[in-house]
């Protein structure tokens, strides 16, 4: 008997499909199933019939013909000699016969055949789609074919896909090219394929209608011609439904909370304080009165009158006026009830104790303090973290805080990483607004704070440290949606290649953590660092530049001595995607009228040697800079000092030469048209001396506005940071324009 390929009409049809794949041992739809539902979103497939073993094949197809095995009980039909291409009427049967004994060699039985016009020649890219705990739907897109197993050239994003994603996805594949057209090859119809990928992952596309029983889809090969884009092979894998998808899948809108209070607390609750033996609660306090905290600090204890020279009280519930913040540090199993105690009296609290959801054990007793918090009308941070850093607030849980009001704020899972943000972020440069440690946010979690940043004029730069990529996720969400952008560095912790699942589609066996946080970062406009120095690296550029100075191109040029140093600076940036292109002959030659001391290098790098910096003391600097940026311009301008260098030669005959090219850096930024940002590298030949030179001149820089690094290395990664972020400061800048206009 014929079988036509059904479409489906409805949801009930999906469900059909889903409840015939689950008793049959592939687990997944037939072809024709998948197939059917691909061309009712209309992606292209091939015209095609299933028939039985030995049946009659309908005269509407045209030869060649592809056929393929249909068995209950067969995952890959090509590994078992289950699909035939180039087939012609008269050899179907005989093709019946070798493929039934071809899988019954494999321990399958042959069913049926899918019987298919052949498609014509074109490159072979893989479409899949797998659910990621936490994530919803991963998409990949990659060269297909059994040419993805061998190069892995793929490229990943999260669904819903725009068509500018789409777009930007495919223009991560190394083999691109190929598609084009490369070395005189078939050209691509590129538009097809975004077409057919946003038909599947669009917002209005085929998964966002399927139910979370559908897990992995694989339509590989999808054949791309000069003409089409024909999806040749489909595989629709049915699962369990994760409770982590579906919870993805229905994300609500993050709350609006005021943070104010957590910012800026006037009146704070430290519970768990001792007034026997000092314990982390009571560092709080001292670490408070250390830093010249204002407000007031009310230790609770039950049995202590005072605490660390402060009066004390016996719960929460004897508060005469409500606390901004409550900072707990007790045994687990007693928090619920304390906070319990300050129903209606306390707007945060940030519960340090561990013991919690982070353990098996310790899930139950999470939920009950979760319950417990929103029935008293109180905002939880934490539990299992270290605190909050609020600088202005000179509240901070960190011993002899950077304290400096800033306006760069963290947001971490980690709470001992956040310790090392601060220390390191403070010897980088950066000043700090906040930094929050929020531990297994049960409660206020990483996005709401991050959606609260956005819209706080004080945050003008935001850094995450996250594990999850959940979690990460919901962050893209929010930026997505936001009205406004303010630069954002993503460190991740697990970014390894575990995480790639056993799958039967080869999406789900490749997207591996490693793939998908670059996915995430890339799709969220977030800048994604691989350590905590390259973190601090970041933020101290992005929070010491002015990105609303738009920029042009990736391009960058490098200033100052030493040849070698200058090859290698301009390697890093080559491997941070920044070129360092020759000056145009013109500037050359006005760079060579300055009629400056020989050995000089202008073409880009500009290498001068000690004696042309001690033209005019180093403020020849201004010169040259300023001829560079009069005749070109580049993204970047990287300027590098070998410190010990030039003061040994030059200090004692021509006085602080650095010091006076570091203020010519600025006169020609501030001289010149805009459009271009200053980076400076100060680099240190290990003496104590250089090192105390670097740290004052570093400071110099930073006051006029110029970040300063201690290696190329750091440079090339912060003008990394600085186009990203720009890049993404201007688009957003475009599409409020253009709101505003329509």
């Amino acid at each position: 008997m014929l079988v036509e390929t059904a479409k489906p009409s409805n949801s009930d049809t999906i469900v059909g499909f889903i409840a015939q794949a689950k008793n049959r041992e592939s687990a997944m739809f037939t072809e024709a199933e998948g197939k059917s539902l691909l061309s009712a979103f209309g992606i292209d497939t091939p015209q095609g019939v299933e028939i039985p073993v030995g049946g009659e094949l309908p005269g509407h197809l045209r030869e060649p013909l592809v056929v393929k095995a249909i068995s209950t009980t067969l995952v890959h039909k090509s590994d078992a000699g289950g699909v035939r291409v180039g087939v012609t009427r008269a050899e179907l049967h005989e093709v019946a016969t070798q493929m039934r004994d071809s899988l019954a060699d494999f321990g399958h039985r042959l069913e049926g055949l899918l019987v298919e016009e052949m498609i014509p020649a074109g490159h072979e890219i893989i479409v899949g789609a797998v659910r990621a705990p936490g994530l919803g739907w991963t998409v990949m897109v990659g060269l297909g074919g059994v040419m993805v197993e061998v190069f892995e050239d793929v490229a990943f994003g999260l669904a819903p896909l725009s068509e500018t994603r789409i777009n930007g996805m495919l223009q991560e594949l190394r083999g691109l090219k190929i598609l084009n057209g490369a070395r005189g090859g078939l050209k691509a119809d590129v538009s097809s394929l975004v077409t057919l990928i946003s038909r599947l992952a669009g917002p209005d596309g085929l998964l966002a209608s399927l139910p979370a029983d559908v897990t992995e889809i694989d339509l590989n090969p999808v054949i791309v011609s000069d003409t089409r884009a024909v999806a040749v092979d489909a595989r629709f894998v049915v699962g369990e439904a994760d409770p982590a998808d579906t919870a993805a899948i229905q994300r609500s809108e993050v709350a609006a909370t005021d943070f104010s209070a957590l910012f800026e607390p006037r009146r704070v609750a430290v519970v768990g304080a001792s007034g026997k033996r000092p314990n982390m609660a009571n560092r709080f306090i001292l670490n408070m009165l250390a830093n010249g905290f204002t407000g007031t600090i009310i230790p609770v204890n039950p049995t202590a009158d005072t605490i660390e020279g402060l009066p004390a009280i016996a719960s929460l519930a004897e508060l005469d006026e409500p606390v901004d913040y409550a900072f707990v540090a007790m045994p687990g199993a007693r928090v619920a009830q304390a906070l319990a105690a300050g129903a209606g009296k306390v707007r945060f609290a940030q519960v340090i104790s561990s013991g919690f959801g982070e353990v098996e054990d310790g899930k139950e007793l999470e939920a009950e303090l979760v319950r417990t918090v929103r029935e008293a009308g109180i905002r939880l941070i934490g539990p299992n973290c270290l605190g909050t850093h609020a600088s202005a607030s000179r509240l901070s849980f960190l011993p002899e805080a950077p304290l400096t009001p800033g306006s760069t704020a963290v947001v971490s899972q980690s709470g001992g990483l956040s310790v090392d943000i601060l220390r390191v972020g403070a010897m980088r440069g950066i000043d700090f607004h906040s930094v929050v440690s929020i531990g297994n946010s049960a409660d206020v979690n990483a996005a709401e704070l991050v959606k609260s940043h956005l819209a706080n004029d004080d945050v003008q730069v935001i850094g995450l440290y996250v594990e999850s990529l959940g979690v990460a996720r919901e962050v893209m969400d929010v930026l997505g949606a936001a009205a406004t952008r303010k630069p954002v560095v993503l460190l991740a912790g697990g970014r390894t290649a575990e995480g790639s699942r056993a799958a039967t589609s080869h999406t789900g066996a490749l997207s591996g953590n490693h793939r998908l946080w670059p996915a995430i970062a890339r799709q969220a406009g977030m800048t994604l660092v691989d350590s905590l120095e390259d973190f601090a690296t970041a933020l101290h550029a992005l929070s010491t530049l002015d990105l609303g100075v738009q920029t042009r191109g990736r391009e960058a040029v490098l200033f100052g001595n030493g040849g070698g140093a200058s090859v290698l600076g301009a390697d890093a940036l080559d491997r941070q995607g920044v070129g360092s292109p020759h000056l145009p002959d013109s500037v050359v030659n006005q760079l060579e009228s300055l009629e400056l001391p020989p050995g000089n290098g202008f073409h880009n790098p500009i290498d001068v040697p000690a004696g042309t910096l001690a033209v005019k003391n180093g403020a020849v600097a201004q010169d040259i800079l300023k001829t560079v940026l009069a005749g070109s311009h580049p993204a970047l301008l990287i300027s590098h000092l070998n410190v010990g260098i030039i003061q040994r030669n030059l200090g004692e005959t021509h006085g602080d030469v650095t010091g006076n090219i570091i203020d010519s850096i600025g006169k020609a930024r501030d001289e010149s048209k805009p459009g271009t940002h200053q980076l400076l590298v100060l680099k240190t030949d290990g003496s104590a001396e250089t090192e105390e030179m670097i740290k004052a001149y570093a400071q110099r820089a930073r006051r006029i506005g110029i970040p300063v690094f201690p290696t190329f290395e750091d440079a090339a990664l912060a003008a990394r940071a600085v186009l990203e972020q720009g890049q993404q400061i201007h688009q957003a800048s475009l599409g409020a324009n253009g709101r505003q206009e329509r």
